[in-house]
């Protein structure tokens, strides 16, 4: 089960260099990959 609140904490710590993203649960990688995403594309 994922947790919204999750994606956003794996977030900042793959952004900060504390995880990788192949380090997270399989459940994760995906939404996490997905949030960091959107992230990026609104900065530009």
């Amino acid at each position: 089960m994922v947790k919204a609140y999750m994606i956003k904490v794996y977030a900042v710590l793959i952004k900060n260099e504390k995880r990788e993203i192949e380090t997270l649960p399989e459940e994760y990688i995906v939404p996490v990959a997905e949030f960091i995403a959107s992230q990026e594309e609104s900065k530009n």
